[in-house]
């Protein structure tokens, strides 16, 4: 029972005779529930018929070693779910009977890092390609434009000089903002900010005055219903991003009708605090959906300024606020759907900023 791993003994029949506490905390069974009973009880249904060939062939020829060595083990849960684990079997003689020893580790933690590393590793290999190849890209171009540059310059064509050269500066800029992202998406897991109360009205206030231009150039109008009656504690800096990446995309992709406009509304309950952000844009395609949150992705052929890594941070900022995003969208516009877990929050009157 002082064992950190599951430990279980089965007869040559393959029934459980003993078990231990993390036996029981493993699979869900209390100890009376499994003694006595076959060991099947533990296994998963594909595997019930054929396991006892298993344990009849281990009883012929017993000696210790891992079980399944090449392939993943799985227990079954009292509630039926399939538990990731190691199994270590032990053959002993006592009293001239032969039993069987087995010491079960629950791996499913282990099993989530690893396929944790393994979606970075991919997410890794995925943004070293996108960013050569668009960094890659406009450097090219602009190598050939130098070259054509210095032959308008040595043969006096100053109008077609500058315009290649306004060309250099606008891959530039692209190049810039490129970096900028890159920089910001290797600053993101690095972020250990405290967490405060978020005021939104103090937001709304920054949010008109830093895309005023962008808002004006597009006739869109920001609206807002701050209908939450209790405070959300949270990283402001990554809350700040999320939502002026959301702003900023409702913005620029705007329909060319009257009555442009985003509207922001909140509103909370005991356990969870919600934030919509609504647009009557363009919408986001059908068929591109399921690549919203992707890196370098993005969804209109338009010449609009971005690098298509925006929602992919703003979706990686959601997770280290173990937080959830959604959306749904169609021709008419797109909501983005923001949902927190409250935590510590305080429900006074004075906290309410609507």
């Amino acid at each position: 029972d002082a064992s950190p791993n599951g430990m279980l003994m089965i007869n040559t029949q393959g029934v459980i005779m003993l078990c231990n506490r993390k036996v029981e905390e493993i699979f869900g069974y209390e100890k009376d529930e499994l003694i006595n009973e076959l060991i099947e009880t533990l296994v998963p249904k594909d595997f019930q018929a054929p396991h006892p060939t298993f344990v009849k062939n281990y009883i012929k020829a017993p000696q210790p070693r891992a079980m399944g060595i090449g392939r993943e083990l799985f227990g079954k849960h009292k509630s039926g779910k399939l538990i990731p684990v190691e199994i270590g079997l032990q053959p002993i003689c006592f009293e001239e009977e032969n039993f069987v020893i087995s010491s079960v580790v629950d791996i499913s933690k282990r099993r989530e890092i690893e396929k944790k590393i393994e979606q970075q590793s991919d997410e890794i290999k995925e943004f070293a390609y996108r960013t050569s190849h668009d960094l890659k890209s406009p450097l090219l171009t602009m190598n050939g434009l130098v070259d054509y540059l210095i032959e308008d310059i040595k043969d006096g064509a100053i109008e077609s000089s500058l315009e290649g050269t306004k060309r250099i500066k606008s891959l530039t800029k692209k190049l810039n903002r490129l970096i900028d992202d890159i920089l910001s998406l290797s600053k993101e897991d690095q972020c250990n900010e405290q967490k405060i109360i978020f005021n939104f009205d103090e937001y709304l206030e920054s949010a008109h005055e830093k895309f005023d231009f962008l808002l004006k150039e597009g006739g869109v109008n920001i609206q807002s219903s701050l209908l939450h009656k209790r405070n959300l504690l949270v990283q402001h800096t990554r809350l700040t991003q999320v939502l002026d990446n959301l702003i900023s995309n409702a913005a620029k992709y705007c329909n060319t009708e009257n009555n442009r406009f985003i509207k922001i509304n909140t509103f909370s309950d005991k356990e969870k605090f919600y934030i919509q952000i609504e647009d009557n844009g363009q919408g986001i395609p059908q068929e591109k959906q399921g690549d919203v949150f992707g890196m370098f992705k993005r969804f209109h052929e338009t010449n609009i300024e971005g690098t298509g890594l925006g929602l992919y941070m703003v979706k990686k900022h959601m997770e280290k606020m173990e937080a959830n995003i959604s959306f749904e969208s169609t021709s008419e516009g797109t909501t983005f759907y923001l949902k927190f877990l409250m935590g510590e929050a305080d429900s006074s009157p004075k906290a309410a900023f609507a």
